[in-house]
């Protein structure tokens, strides 16, 4: 059998439990060790770093690079001043829908044309609202992004 101790489980530590264990499985076979970017959790915290010598395109201000498989869903890293980063959802509040980054100014919804700023701050359109940001710091050439 199984199971040899009969635990008292809510249905939600099963589900979690049930979550780490498929997330542990599907790391270990895409191979996700090769990746540019790594992510710490905590009880609170969910950590993703970026090196930003591992992304030329984060080299110029304007620059972007999108990361899909984070533990915050679709991550957009944008170089937006000399010294500035920051990191935002790439998805737009109204419908949900994947945003562009248009210009090294400018992000922009293909759905129904809500723009933003290339820090992710609403401008025009049907949302009304910018997008998700996350808080970030730069220490040593590396990009830290509070995911929580």
């Amino acid at each position: 059998m199984i199971f040899k101790n009969k635990q008292t489980r809510t249905r939600r530590a099963f589900l979690r439990e049930l979550g780490d264990r498929v997330a542990i499985l599907g790391v270990f076979l895409s191979g996700l060790d090769k990746l540019a970017f790594s992510s710490q959790e905590n009880q609170n915290t969910v950590l993703i770093t970026v090196k930003i010598a591992d992304y030329p395109q984060l080299e110029k201000v304007g620059g972007f690079v999108l990361f899909k498989d984070t533990p915050a869903g679709e991550l957009l890293v944008v170089r937006s001043g000399d010294e500035q980063f920051d990191a935002m959802s790439n998805v737009c509040p109204h419908k949900q829908c994947h945003v562009e980054v248009k210009s090294p100014k400018l992000i922009k919804c293909p759905c129904h044309g809500s723009t933003y700023q290339i820090d992710g701050t609403y401008v025009k359109g049907p949302s009304k609202q910018s997008l998700k940001k996350f808080r970030t710091i730069v220490e040593a050439g590396v990009i830290k992004v509070n995911a929580s």
